[in-house]
């Protein structure tokens, strides 16, 4: 031993068994597993698609490389490459699946029996279908030339079975057969697209077909974990320098877990060093009968052991313990030591050496990366900023790690608790001493004095001086050490951190701080340790988009988050409508944005006769056209002022208009008059409007609407004393009264019915009542609403009789209103997107009682409904994505 206390080049070092506190291996599910397969079943669709839209294409490619061959695959090597293919497709798959089997590989067995029937009933049930329903589909011909070339010897599909067998097989230790198998299986495909003997695509589709039921099967049988566990744990452990005489688990595992003690005979050398020299040694030792580490003593590896040990080994030098009680031994060390855990880790212990100094492993797994990596790329495509890195593989994740624990170190942000690292193929392992100190996840809000809040922010502020950023910040990675505060796990970090790392760092803090001691103990420290305009700030970064999954279950609503940001706005009233900033590249909005403008112009393209709507347009007179549109447009302001006149709130009257506006794409989309209802809803929600005020309002808006219609047929009826020439047939009006009078003796004569009517509706008569309160209180504000409303329904009349007058055929005034009025109600009763379909209908059918020619009503009704309908889609569209842009909805 040198002066420095460690070992010297070449001195023996220490070595002994550790006990070791693990979950028992199980077969778990992989995500790997599922996320390849969804790439494979993608691979599928894509060559679906290029073998119906580019079948010559590929077709002219393989003959192409044909000539370009001067044939000499079908001439020279026609009995060779039949005969491989043959083997190949017999003989593979049997010695894969003996292979397997010597191995005692039983449940992999299984899986390989399970994918191969799905990938032959899919392949078959995929030729059936296209062959039924898709018969001269080029996609047919090639599957089903492919499937018969594959099908000759037990007439299964070889190369879709192959393909499953082999991805089976590929799982956990990796055999030579699954090596050299997918070479084979390579060469006999494009021998034999070559030889003409099956399709490109069908080849391709066949072979992602058996790959995608092996990954399948794989991820619901389950699979190995392949990580380092058990002895491999131990070693790895050592390789990073600890001498690890206890080893325990301390993560929250599932409940099909159980934790078990082994005794792992760990054999090797501390640290990294050569291995290559030593192996050999220790082979011919073996050889030789003797034991390298005990030929002097004679002793074997267990004899100091205070356990009592059992055979058979699970793996080889792994035994375990009777004597233990695993439970009880994590409770133990979890009393002792609990250190904050972070989520880049894949598994975490707690190690204690032969010195009693403890150590907090994190263990990074290969099988587990993916949905890191895969959570990170989705927040890098939907997010204009992202907090989390991970990276695409356990050694660039090791590195950042490292890289990330040693700046803060040298920042001083944390202190030096001993970095060590070390690595296989499939895992990697870093430990740090733990310090002690309890995470604030564990603490109550009492336990957290205000100075380890400021304490916080202190340690932020330094950080981003230095320009490092956490990314991370949460109560399981902040622990309270002896009245102070230490933020660990700084992984997921950036050294050269951008403005927006830095602000969401303090957006996370917030968060932290006030779904653990209250809004109000939060604010009142940002206050203390941050400028007034820092505070500000943070209001607009305070979104879920950023924050960690362990804060937002902090907060049980997701207005509690709302309240924080006014919290934060409230001493400063001009910016207290302060819009968040634009962390989402397209959001949830923004889709369902999208998906109605895309079904809206596949309603509009689908419903619309563009040749009788040409010469309807060239038949009409453009000044009237023009008049029609101009008064269809003062429906929006009628609208606009409805919704301001029983809204208490203040309403800017053109925001309100524009959403009305925005209305008319909505309206594609849902049955009359539930779009606007809607869109009119949002927008309420997003001026502060409370959620029951808002749908009482809008409910009185649609109460008013349909009230003035009927005041509008009433007063017509009594003025004229007759409906004009508009005559409804004597059934119709027969039915509907009949049909009215036994819905309300149902309800006065049938008590359960009567109740569960008065259960239903009373939530919203309570909803409404306060409002309808209110309003009795304001006269000026149901003069101003049915002002609207007249506004709303005069300009649609006048555009309908407009486009009437276009064709050179005038009604009355009263006919015309009780035409529009009795026709568009009649047609807006049957639910359909936008009423399309019914309202033309009615309407038509309303203008022919009336007098009017069908021609010209039929004429008619399609110019109406251009005009208040179709025609509005791009300013609906314009004043949506305004709207949107401007987060007024």
């Amino acid at each position: 031993m040198n002066t420095t206390g460690r070992p010297a080049v070449g001195e023996a070092k220490p070595r002994r068994s550790a006990l070791l506190i693990d979950e028992e291996a199980r077969w778990i599910r992989h995500p790997r597993d599922l996320f390849s397969a969804s790439i494979t079943a993608l691979a599928i669709g894509g060559v679906m698609l290029l073998a119906i839209y580019a079948s010559s294409t590929t077709l002219a490619v393989t003959r192409d490389v044909r000539t370009a061959t001067n044939e000499i695959l079908e001439t020279i090597l026609f009995i060779p490459v039949n005969v491989l293919e043959g083997l190949i497709s017999f003989f593979l798959p049997l010695t894969v699946i003996v292979d397997i089997a010597w191995h005692r590989r039983w449940r992999a067995l299984i899986t390989a029996a399970g994918a191969t029937v799905s990938a032959v009933g899919i392949a078959f049930g995929l030729l059936w279908f296209f062959t039924k329903y898709f018969p001269l589909s080029p996609l047919t011909g090639q599957l089903s030339d492919s499937l018969t070339e594959q099908s000759y010897i037990w007439l299964l599909p070889y190369v879709a079975v192959i393909s499953a067998i082999l991805t089976v097989a590929s799982s956990g230790k990796k055999t030579k057969t699954a090596r050299w198998g997918w070479p084979l299986l390579s060469i006999v495909l494009v021998l034999s697209v070559l030889q003409g003997n099956q399709t490109l695509p069908g080849a391709l589709i066949t072979a992602f077909l058996g790959t995608t039921c092996g990954m399948l099967a794989r991820y619901i049988l389950g699979d190995l974990p392949n990580h380092a566990a058990g002895v491999d744990l131990v070693h790895l452990v050592r390789r990073a320098g600890i001498d690890a005489k206890l080893i325990v688990r301390i993560d929250e595992l599932p409940e099909e877990a159980t934790l078990q003690a082994w005794v792992a005979s760990a054999r090797t050398d501390l640290g990294h060093v050569d291995r290559y020299g030593v192996e050999q040694i220790r082979a011919i030792l073996k050889q030789a009968g003797e034991s390298a580490e005990n030929a002097e003593t004679g002793r074997t590896a267990h004899d100091d052991l205070p356990y009592t040990t059992t055979l058979p080994l699970p793996s080889p030098g792994l035994i375990r313990a009777l004597d233990v009680d695993a439970n009880e031994v994590r409770d133990t060390v979890l009393e002792s030591y609990h250190p904050p855990i972070g989520e880049e880790a894949a598994r975490n212990y707690v190690v204690i050496d032969a010195d009693d100094v403890a150590y907090h492993a994190s263990m990074l797994d290969a099988d587990r990366q993916i949905v890191g990596l895969l959570a990170t790329m989705w927040s890098r495509i939907v997010l204009t900023t992202t907090a989390r890195h991970t990276e695409a593989t356990i050694e660039a994740a090791k590195d950042r790690f490292a890289l990330m624990e040693l700046a803060a170190v040298s920042a001083r942000l944390v202190p030096d608790r001993g970095l060590h690292v070390a690595a296989t193929d499939n895992s990697a392992v870093i430990l740090m001493r733990v310090c002690g100190g309890t995470a604030l996840d564990r603490l109550d809000a009492d336990g957290i004095p205000d100075s380890a809040l400021d304490e916080i922010w202190d340690i932020l502020r330094h950080a981003h001086q230095r320009g490092l950023s956490h990314g991370d910040v949460q109560a399981g990675v902040t622990a309270l050490r002896d009245g102070h505060v230490e933020l660990l796990h700084w992984e997921n970090g950036s050294i050269a951190a951008s403005e927006m790392e830095r602000r969401i760092d303090m957006a996370q803090t917030m968060a932290m701080m006030a779904g653990m001691v209250g809004i109000d103990r939060a604010v009142a420290s940002a206050n203390r340790c941050l400028s007034a305009d820092q505070v500000i700030s943070l209001a607009p970064i305070l979104q879920r988009a950023v924050i960690p999954a362990q804060t937002r279950a902090q907060f049980h609503d997701r207005k509690e988050l709302e309240s924080l940001r006014d919290r934060l706005t409230e001493q400063v009233p001009e910016v207290g409508t302060i819009t968040p900033t634009q962390l989402y590249r397209f959001s949830p909005r923004t889709v369902v944005t999208v998906t109605i403008g895309l079904i809206a112009v596949y309603l509009l393209l689908g419903s619309v006769n563009f040749t009788d709507l040409r010469e309807t347009l060239a038949q009409a007179n453009p000044l009237w056209m023009l008049f029609a549109f101009g008064s269809a447009l003062f429906t929006y302001l009628g609208a606009a002022m409805t919704l301001q006149a029983y809204t208490a709130e203040k309403l800017p009257l053109r925001e309100s208009t524009i959403v009305q506006v925005a209305a008319s794409v909505v309206t594609l989309v849902a049955p009359a008059g539930i779009g606007p209802a809607a869109l009119n809803l949002r927008f309420l929600h997003k001026r502060r409007v409370p959620t029951p005020i808002a749908l009482a309002t809008v409910t009185l808006v649609q109460v008013a609407q349909f009230a003035t219609t009927i005041i509008f047929l009433i007063v017509l009826s009594l003025a004229t004393g007759e409906v004009g020439r508009l005559t409804l047939p004597s059934g119709s009006v027969l039915f509907g009264v009949v049909l009215a009078i036994l819905v309300i003796g149902a309800l006065m004569l049938i008590t359960p019915l009567r109740q569960w009517v008065a259960r239903k509706t009373r939530p919203t008569i309570d909803q409404v009542w306060p409002r309808l309160v209110w309003l009795t209180t304001h006269p000026s504000r149901i003069l101003y609403g049915f002002a609207g409303s007249i506004v709303q329904t005069i300009a649609f009349v006048t555009c309908f009789g407009g486009c009437l007058a276009s064709f050179g055929y005038p009604l009355p005034i009263v006919t015309l209103a009780l035409t529009y009025l009795l026709s568009n109600s009649l047609g807006s009763i049957i639910p359909s997107p936008g009423g399309i379909g019914p309202v033309e209908t009615a309407l038509t059918g309303g203008l022919s009682v009336a007098g009017v020619p069908y021609s010209i009503a039929f004429s008619t009704a399609i110019l109406y409904r251009l005009f208040t309908f179709w025609g509005r889609v791009p300013l609906g569209w314009l004043a949506l994505r305004y709207l949107s842009k401007r987060e007024i909805i």
